[in-house]
């Protein structure tokens, strides 16, 4: 009868990441295709200046929601999925205004051009769309409603690259910036027209509890991951800002270009596997363990083929294509993809930190990571050459990812031995 089961839960599983993978194959072709004729129109300094906005978001949107959107995921029932959907509804927009209003000020103490303060403001409004998206999400995520979650990743690939074509015309320069605010607006109203039932009249007491129960997640999850999205996002911020928008522009497009299946892996698998793994730690049959391998093993391959493809015939077409735009484009995707393929084991999986509520490790983890970030931004400046920065970020930080796979996979075959 268990196997029965078993099999039952891992057809169900990956039905719902094939669910996943179309939408987000689909967005992710719309998005490298259309993507590079718009970084041929817009040039280096245009992708510079959209990293330290897109970095801006990522770090954001990690402390708009203080973590608590797992809460949703972990819900024992709908209405109390509904009750953190809602709670985080009502305090998200007061997170990032207060965070905005400090970097704001922050910005302006230090005098920072006038580019950069606009690139930050728009940066409060691309955080606060995202990070509502986001909330969206989770609670499709709660009610398994992964067609509505692939056809997020759709809608916001076409609504991007159409607006960032069109603003073109008028903003050579932000036109990237104001055609991402533009999308997540677009995609926002949408899940707002889908979710307006979903919106109701919190009980605060009821939340305070929450919170009580779940103060591993504030404690150690909020600092863990708020250093990782630094360790993750910072680069581009450092880049620019030490070696100028050009160079910054270089590195953030190549890590988009090599990111693109990592993004579509991540984002196909690890919502699915965050929701079912939570249920097989329940049954204690070593399932999570053998499922878990399947993935990463799968990742790794699929990884494996795409990098050897890009950095084979993709490189020739790319600078057939670019011409004498993007200078250094082959070294630099050459040099990053030993990160990403480490980083491509761990991130689809990483919901174990959660579920197995070793967040402890997390914060110890990303904490390295952004160590390792002010090691090679150092190493870079320190001999003025911004290929120094990027192979020590590549070789420290992918060492970092494979040992923390290992950890994870050895805990949970204690588990499986256990069991």
């Amino acid at each position: 009868m268990t196997t029965k089961v078993n099999k039952k839960t891992v057809s169900f599983f990956f039905k719902n990441i094939l669910i996943m993978f179309r939408g987000t194959l689909v967005a992710q072709l719309i998005s490298v295709f259309v993507g590079i004729y718009l970084a041929k129109l817009y040039g280096e300094n245009a992708y510079g200046y959209f990293g330290f906005f897109v970095s801006i978001i990522g770090i954001s949107t990690i402390i708009g929601t203080l973590q608590l959107e797992n809460c949703i995921v972990t819900s024992k029932n709908k209405q109390e999925s509904k009750q953190w959907f809602s709670f985080l509804t009502f305090t998200i927009p007061i997170v990032i205004t207060l965070l905005f209003l400090i970097l704001l000020l922050f910005s302006v103490s230090i005098k920072t051009e006038k580019l950069n303060t606009t690139l930050l403001l728009f940066g409060f409004l691309g955080a606060l769309l995202t990070t509502f998206n986001l909330n969206h999400q989770n609670l499709y995520t709660y009610n398994k409603q992964f067609s509505i979650l692939s056809n997020h990743r759709i809608l916001i690939a076409l609504f991007a690259v159409v607006f960032q074509f069109i603003f073109y015309q008028s903003f050579t320069v932000l036109g990237l910036v104001y055609g991402y605010c533009s999308a997540h607006f677009l995609l926002l109203c949408y899940n707002l027209y889908l979710n307006k039932n979903n919106l109701i009249r919190f009980n605060f007491n009821e939340i305070k509890k929450g919170i009580k129960a779940n103060t591993n997640l504030i404690k150690y999850l909020l600092p863990s991951n708020i250093i990782n999205g630094l360790a993750n996002n910072l680069m581009p911020i450092l880049i620019l800002s030490f070696f100028g928008p050009e160079k910054a522009g270089i590195y953030f497009f190549s890590f988009k270009i090599l990111a693109t299946p990592l993004f579509l892996i991540s984002s196909s698998v690890s919502q699915v596997y965050f929701k079912e793994s939570i249920e097989l730690t329940k049954k204690e049959d070593g399932s999570l363990f053998k499922m878990t391998k399947k993935v990463v093993g799968l990742n790794i391959l699929l990884m494996s083929c795409f990098l050897l493809l890009i950095n084979t015939i993709g490189i020739y077409f790319l600078e057939f294509f670019f011409e004498d735009q993007w200078s250094n484009l082959r070294t630099y995707l050459i040099i990053l993809s030993f990160l990403i393929i480490a980083r491509s084991s761990f991130n689809p999986i990483s919901s174990l930190i959660v579920v197995l509520d070793k967040n402890k490790i997390g914060l110890l983890f990303n904490s390295y990571l952004f160590v390792v970030n002010l090691i090679a931004i150092y190493v870079g400046t320190l001999y003025y050459q911004i290929l120094y920065t990027v192979i020590v970020l590549s070789l420290f930080s992918g060492m970092g990812y494979l040992v923390l796979l290992n950890y994870f996979l050895n805990q949970l075959k204690k588990q499986n031995i256990n069991a």
